[in-house]
């Protein structure tokens, strides 16, 4: 968003540009005005209250130049437009994060017909669409000026007019008209042209979109407001599909509305509009990443969630995904939380690198004076008392793999880093702000102000919140301390966290040439992993758990409690016994669904309420690397399988992407449109392939039931797909075949030179593998299995292959050029 000194600068360059050359011209009064030129148009779904509507954000000069249209739904008495459309909506399709292809399909209950909208940005300032519906429901096309109510909205004026034409059934085709006036500008004003191809039933202009509704909703019919305010911020078109169940839109802006007129009168010539939707629907298909087989429509689920909730925020000037619509609808147009904006920038980062970098920006913008990043930050404001699971280093780390942006890492560094180092700053009294009684270790806190904080601050509630896990039965009868501000836990999860935290700031160090820092970080990180182990550790449970200050550790378990693999720190025979005895014991953890956030023998599992019991995507990605990393290979694939399968289950049946889902049914709770819950779709596709601190790049599946494959999937620099079978692992870079195994296998540390190529495999038979990696001339026998030399390997115009024995093994080929 331009600052307001930045738009009168900017307004007055703009005026100073416009009438320049006028000045110059002097005396000769003819000349004519330059048209002006759009600064910026975004265009998408930016209203939170109408996914099924288009937001044309435009500047001229600094200046507001927004219009945008949405469609409201009648059938047998009931009117749908607005926030009503949260529950609604029953297929949230694909979403192409640049506008080129989109569709939202809704209901009108009782009735179950869908009405679906499809549409296509196809210039800088133009889009096409089609509704669908049975042809005895009736649409309305409603205009209007978004953001209106706030200081970077601006007033506009609408008309409804009819133009000669042969698209519309009548001969007539329906138009709305809007026009926007500028400072300092009496020659130009932007145009806005919306039209359709069906015969209106009604029509109409009105001071704005309440007074639209109260007329549908009472006549049931679009007619002229009797207001007589001259000022039209809203306009209406009420048609039906007819009999061919079909409605096609043209909505544009520019300068010249009989230009603008015959522009969209012939993009709706016959079977254009289809055209151009089959042709765009199609390329966004074929260029996004996709998965067959075993986890079928898992990235195409997560594209399409993510990018239905991309709202712009004007306090920053990007784009990016709300944590979810509804959320946003009461936080001022759009609302991140912590870590689940971190979550958010990996899903992103699967098709679209601008709203990823967005994402993470917006996070980082946000930071306190102090170096904490908050807990929650939205259009109506934060929460600087609170910050939550420093899960950004992490994130920034695996976004950079994907996207090696070397400005945004020098960028994100320096506040990342100052966010570490907050938790165990000096508050200002000589009281750390997260270490309450100063022994190496971190509780939850919330510190108490002046400054408003959502949701209050300073109390247990608070220190909950904190923790990402809000109600979560670990934090019951936990004592808050008034002086230190925390609770007076030792929180493994957390302490498991600012380890990964360290470790992963330690690398973007080392990426970035500051090794002072790489050697100090990961240091601190190895502190921190062995004051987890020697005082978190319960030989007796068999488990790593919370400690309060007076030595006594707790009984109440939660995901959090196997954080300590995730980080590293479990030795191997702690994490066996951790999973054997605990995360596979069904009494627990395990079963069909998995895993609930309380055990199963826990009574307030039966709560499954929020934290207490329920299933959540952050806590399942975050077990899943935990298991991955100690190379839990059959159990990281089965609870990819059981994940997925929980998504798919509601998404498949009603459309929806829960923020919660219930342990004992599969079914969702909570937000049902809230993004963090396609990270169940996350672990199955890194289950195909995945790049992480500690094992690099990480591809296959160990055993794997059926075929299935990944395509489309960026790392480094390089896409890839893979295929996983019972009797198949292959990896194809750059449409090259690099890797083939006969057999179900877990590769890690793969490293590929044009002589060299190094990596771990592990798998339950013997097989053979194909390298395809070498340069076409390169020559000699170079492959060793756990240091020891094969003998008669041939390299084939590049390529070599070998048997490898069941089990785990360390495998490097080094050939040489022929000179």
């Amino acid at each position: 968003m331009t600052r307001p000194a930045t738009i009168a600068s900017r307004v007055f360059l703009f005026c100073a540009s416009l009438f320049a050359p006028l000045l110059l011209a002097l005396p000769a009064p003819a000349q004519q005005p330059a048209i002006p030129k759009f600064d910026t148009i975004k265009i998408d779904s930016f209203d939170v209250d109408a996914w099924n509507g288009i937001v044309f954000l435009a500047y001229v000069g600094g200046q507001p130049s927004h219009f945008a249209l949405r469609f409201g739904s009648t059938s047998r008495g009931t009117f749908l437009d607005g926030a009503s459309i949260y529950d609604a909506v029953r297929e949230v399709g694909p979403h192409a994060p640049d506008g080129s292809y989109s569709r939202l399909s809704w209901v009108v209950a009782p009735r179950a017909s869908l009405v679906t909208l499809e549409w296509s940005r196809i210039d800088e300032a133009t889009v096409v669409g089609r509704i669908t519906a049975k042809p005895d429901f009736q649409t309305v096309l409603e205009t209007y000026i978004p953001y209106s109510g706030v200081s970077w909205g601006a007033p506009a004026v609408f008309s409804v007019e009819n133009s000669s034409g042969s698209s519309s059934a009548a001969g007539i085709v329906p138009s709305i008209a809007g026009v926007q006036h500028f400072e300092h500008n009496f020659s130009s004003a932007a145009q806005f042209v919306v039209m359709i191809d069906r015969p209106t039933v009604g029509s109409g202009t009105f001071p704005g979109l309440n007074e639209l509704g109260l007329t549908m909703r009472g006549a049931g019919l679009v007619v002229n407001s009797i207001d007589s305010d001259p000022s039209r911020n809203a306009a209406g078109l009420q048609f039906s599909t007819g009999s061919n169940g079909t409605a096609h839109f043209v909505a544009t802006l520019g300068w010249d509305k009989s230009a603008l007129t015959s522009h969209a009168q012939d993009l709706l010539s016959a079977g254009k509009i289809d055209a151009i939707l089959a042709e765009k629907s199609a390329a966004y298909s074929a260029r996004r990443p996709s998965a067959q087989g075993l986890f079928e429509g898992a990235p195409e689920a997560i594209g399409d969630n993510m990018f239905w909730n991309s709202l712009y925020a004007p306090q920053t000037g990007l784009v990016f995904p709300s944590i979810s619509r509804r959320a946003a609808h009461n936080a001022g147009g759009w609302v991140l939380g912590e870590w689940d904006g971190f979550f958010g920038s990996l899903l992103t980062s699967l098709e679209d690198k601008d709203q990823t970098l967005a994402t993470i920006r917006t996070l980082l913008l946000a930071q306190t004076d102090t170096g904490l990043v908050p807990n929650g930050l939205a259009g109506s404001g934060g929460t600087p008392d609170r910050s939550q699971p420093p899960v950004g280093s992490y994130a920034v780390w695996k976004v950079f793999q994907r996207y090696p942006d070397r400005a945004m890492l020098e960028w994100a560094y320096p506040r990342l880093k100052r966010w570490h180092e907050w938790w165990f700053r000096d508050r200002g009294d000589g009281q750390p702000w997260r270490d309450g009684n100063r022994d190496g270790l971190l509780e939850w806190g919330s510190n108490r102000g002046s400054r408003e904080s959502s949701g209050g601050r300073g109390f247990r509630l608070q220190a909950g919140w904190e923790s990402g896990m809000d109600d979560s039965p670990m934090y019951d009868g936990v004592h808050f301390d008034p002086q230190t501000q925390t609770m007076d836990l030792d929180d493994v999860g957390l302490n498991s966290l600012y380890a990964l935290d360290a470790e992963c700031l330690a690398q973007l160090a080392t990426i970035l040439g500051k090794d002072d820092d790489a050697r100090a970080l990961q240091a601190d990180s190895e502190k921190m992993k062995q004051l987890i182990r020697d005082k978190l550790w319960n030989d007796a449970d068999g488990i790593y758990e919370n400690r309060s200050w007076n030595g006594e550790f707790s009984k109440k378990l939660s995901p959090t409690n196997f954080y300590p693999m995730l980080a590293g720190i479990a030795t191997p025979e702690q994490a066996r016994r951790m999973v054997n005895e605990h995360l596979l014991n069904p009494k627990e953890f395990w079963g069909e669904y998995v895993v609930p956030t309380t055990p199963r023998n826990d009574p307030a599992f039966d709560d499954q309420y929020y934290w207490r019991g329920s299933i959540w995507g952050p806590t399942n990605y975050l077990l899943y690397h935990a298991l991955d990393r100690y190379a839990f290979n059959s159990e990281a694939l089965d609870f990819a399988r059981k994940s997925y399968a929980l998504f798919m289950e509601d998404w498949k049946a009603n459309g929806r992407n829960d923020e919660l889902y219930h342990a004992w049914g599969g079914n969702g709770g909570g937000d049902t449109h809230y993004t963090w819950g396609t990270l169940l779709c996350l672990i199955p596709l890194e289950q195909f392939i995945d790049v992480n601190p500690w094992d690099g790049l990480r591809f296959g599946a160990l055993d794997p039931p059926s075929s299935s494959s990944l395509h489309g999937i960026v790392w480094q620099g390089h896409t890839y797909d893979v295929t996983i079978a019972p009797n198949e692992t292959t990896l194809v870079r750059d449409g090259k075949l690099a890797f083939h195994a006969d057999a179900g296998v877990v590769v890690r540390d793969y490293l590929a030179t044009s002589a060299t190529v190094t990596f771990r495999v592990a798998s339950s038979r013997a097989f053979n593998i194909t390298l395809d990696e070498f340069e076409a001339s390169s020559i000699g026998t170079g492959v060793r299995i756990d240091g020891q030399p094969l003998r008669k390997i041939k390299l084939t115009n590049g390529s070599c292959a070998f048997a490898v024995p069941a089990g785990e093994h360390a495998i490097e080929t080094k050939f040489t050029l022929n000179p």
